[in-house]
């Protein structure tokens, strides 16, 4: 029976998001015996706002992970956007004009990242980070003289889409869901899912059937835009405020989470259902700081220390993959020339 349950978790790509459910209910289970307030109602509804937009903007990310590429400008991107879809307001715009300025915004960015990376083959670390770089110094130009909260004040139907709930099951977390599923859908049952996996685990095979790289690459890279954008503006929505602190940070959180959901630098791994996992896992660990009260260093050097110890461990399964012996990626073998 054990051998018939790991063969289809190889087969359908889902040992390591296995691994990770495992540590979700082991996490949500502490939290909830060292906690009271855990499984409280408005707890578990601030998990849910925490997890929604995350999970939208991991999509992209896992996208991009999965052709060995990643995009660390997604967080400045969902702040740009919401500022957008705001001052499009401000402007007079009605609600389905504003969130196109919005999403323009994302798309247009990823458009930027792709001619860059895909186009002129400009590594995406580079281009990324500095477009990070550059759309938080636009962030800054645009809100100077702006008052700390930012834009407020917008329309009340722009409002309730982001604070639509039924049943303590909010709307934005309902659409990310739906969203996951779909995605997870065209990964498994579609030919141009499973290329992505192809593309990234073996390039050269994939153009030698004809896949355009350069195409895939960029098509992913403007899908990681516009999510961001989308997770921005529902966001915006659901606070009431579009400010300059939206998304901070936000990036390597998405880049933590795709990794310990079963993605690889190196490309050719992961799935819809691990960007999920991965998310879930970050936001419960967020969410045990605030129960515990963990000081603000304390967290930065926790998730400083988690994004080392998954880097590292993929690396080391990216050589594994290539043929290297143990003992070389571990430094055995020079030890013992030194010896």
């Amino acid at each position: 029976m054990s051998t018939r349950k790991t063969g289809f978790l190889r087969a359908a790509r889902l040992e390591q998001e296995t691994v990770t459910l495992g540590a979700v209910v082991l996490l949500a289970l502490v939290l909830s015996i060292v906690s009271t307030s855990f499984l409280n109602g408005n707890n578990l509804a601030s998990l849910q706002t925490a997890i929604a937009p995350n999970l939208i903007v991991a999509t992209g990310m896992m996208t991009l992970f999965m052709i060995g590429r990643f995009d660390l400008s997604v967080g400045a991107v969902m702040g740009l956007a919401g500022i957008a879809t705001a001052m499009a307001f401000s402007a007079g715009a009605p609600v389905w004009l504003a969130m196109a300025a919005g999403l323009a915004v994302g798309v247009g960015i990823g458009a930027f990242n792709a001619a860059f990376v895909a186009v002129l083959g400009i590594n995406h670390l580079i281009v990324t980070l500095g477009v990070l770089y550059m759309t938080r110094g636009v962030i800054e130009v645009v809100m100077s003289g702006q008052k700390l909260a930012g834009f407020t004040g917008f329309p009340e139907g722009f409002g309730t889409l982001g604070r639509f709930e039924m049943g303590g099951l909010y709307g934005l977390f309902a659409f990310a869901l739906l969203l996951i599923i779909g995605m997870e859908a065209f990964f498994r049952l579609s030919a141009g899912g499973r290329r992505l996996l192809f593309l990234g685990g073996s390039p050269q095979a994939a153009a030698s059937i004809g896949i355009d790289k350069r195409k895939v690459e960029f098509w992913c890279f403007v899908l990681s835009g516009f999510l961001a954008a989308l997770a921005g503006i529902l966001m915006t929505a659901r606070v009431g405020m579009a400010n300059r602190y939206m998304g901070e940070g936000l990036e390597m959180q998405i880049f933590i989470a795709c990794l310990i959901g079963g993605g690889s630098i190196a490309g050719g791994k992961g799935s819809y259902l691990g960007a999920f996992l991965g998310v879930v896992f970050i936001s419960l660990m967020n969410n045990a700081f605030n129960l515990l009260s963990v000081p603000s260093e304390w967290q930065s050097v926790v998730i400083g220390a988690v994004l080392v110890l998954v880097v590292s461990i993929d690396g080391i399964m990216v050589l594994r993959k290539s043929g290297r012996p143990w003992r070389d990626i571990l430094g055995l073998q020079s030890m013992r020339r030194v010896g």
